[in-house]
């Protein structure tokens, strides 16, 4: 006699993954696993006196998504925030931006994503003063989509102590305008931080900004409430079809927020999360990242991984480029590490038989990275690393066959 499921799906376009069968009626589901997956009369069959039978209407089914490349911790955090996707123009973003201020009082800062970079114009870029027209008397933030640049008021700026610009690492920049103030455009983390900080936002962002750990120790009712976030980036996963997800940010309050939630069942996706390097870091530092791989490698929840980041973007001028940018004919982009610096790094990581990802956006830091790869192999020897390299917006014809 079949199983009794607890679960199928009927009246469906399913995707198998089987080359032999690449399509089926029904699925039946018994204990978190597929017990049958054919037409719908065969897996009728399986239909018992507790079957919850879902008639799917003729709607695809398909496996689960894995999401290569996510900021799940800072993005969870951003949900609550205004969403600009979409939005052009001056009078739209200040209606947008008005009548969410208006929802929100009790907000000390508010924060928007999605704001794109051409926001206003294509010629016309964001400045403080734009800002300060549409909300001058609270704290005001947007993130463009890439999280590479963000814009403020000066309200905002102010109290960030950003107003008159400050020393930055490679990379990073306060862009500064004509009367000797911060335009508003603050371009990598290290300049943005700040405002990070001042919407209390710095412990959900700290894997992304300096990948270290929360200090002070976070109280119980802070890490209740970033367990509370990560449940909601989680929730939002499931909910689009993600099962899988490779964080791209990281440190060990992740992890231990993410291994609570599964003791508690909660954890609905797989997630890998990585050691973030940055380039103040001394090579012994990578002895966290072997400690994060040894007692995170679960089929849940697992490590294994160094992210770093070489570059920006090229909306903002930061991803490095091996010719100068055409609207910057004296610009290349500035590298977060030397090329040699590099090296030593991915030889060292490799070592470790670690995986490595790094963010390289313009064509000089896809070189650079892979140049950091090849040495690897050289000083290491060959070996299934999958090192990668994250984004590629451009690669020259002569790093393609590397």
């Amino acid at each position: 006699m079949p199983q009794s499921a607890d679960l199928i799906v009927e009246n469906a376009s399913i995707l198998t993954m089987d080359p032999d069968t690449p399509r089926a009626e029904a699925i039946a589901i018994r204990d978190g696993e597929i017990i049958a997956i054919a037409d719908r009369a065969t897996v009728l069959e399986h239909k018992g006196s507790g079957t919850r039978v879902i008639d799917a209407e003729r709607g695809s089914v398909v496996p689960g998504f894995i999401e290569s490349h996510m900021h799940l911790f800072a993005g969870a955090a951003e949900l609550d925030h205004l969403q600009l996707m979409g939005i052009h123009g001056f009078d739209a973003l200040c209606d947008a931006v008005r009548h969410y201020a208006a929802k929100r009082p009790d907000l000390s800062v508010l924060q928007a994503q999605g704001a794109d970079y051409t926001i206003l114009s294509a010629t016309e870029r964001v400045s403080r003063h734009h800002l300060d027209r549409i909300l001058p008397d609270r704290p005001f933030v947007m993130a463009a989509p890439d999280h590479h640049t963000m814009w403020a008021n000066t309200k905002a700026l102010e109290l960030a102590g950003l107003l008159r610009g400050k020393r930055l690492g490679p990379g990073n920049e306060i862009v500064m305008g004509d009367d000797g103030l911060a335009s508003g455009e603050l371009r990598e983390g290290e300049a943005f931080g700040p405002l990070i900080a001042l919407a209390g936002e710095d412990r959900v962002r700290l894997g992304l900004a300096t990948g270290g750990e929360p200090d002070p120790k976070p109280t119980p009712a802070e890490q209740a409430s970033d367990r509370a976030i990560m449940r909601r980036g989680l929730e939002w996963c499931a909910r689009h079809g993600i099962t899988s997800i490779q964080n791209m940010d990281g440190n060990l309050h992740q992890l231990e927020i993410l291994s609570e939630i599964e003791a508690e069942g909660g954890l609905l996706c797989r997630v890998q999360v990585p050691f973030h390097y940055k380039n103040f870091m001394t090579l012994d530092m990578l002895d966290k990242a072997s400690v994060m791989a040894e007692r995170y490698h679960g089929e849940w929840l697992s490590s294994g991984m160094v992210k770093v980041f070489y570059d920006g973007v090229l909306d903002s001028w930061t991803a490095v480029m091996v010719e100068p940018y055409a609207d910057r004919p004296d610009w290349v982009g500035e590298p977060l590490f030397t090329p040699q610096q590099f090296i030593d790094v991915a030889v060292a990581v490799d070592r470790r038989g670690l995986q490595m990802a790094v963010h390289s956006i313009g064509d000089g830091a896809v070189r650079a990275v892979l140049d950091g790869y090849e040495a690897a192999q050289k000083a290491n020897g060959r070996r299934d690393s999958r090192h990668r390299v994250e984004h590629i917006e451009v690669i020259t014809a002569a790093d393609v066959p590397r």
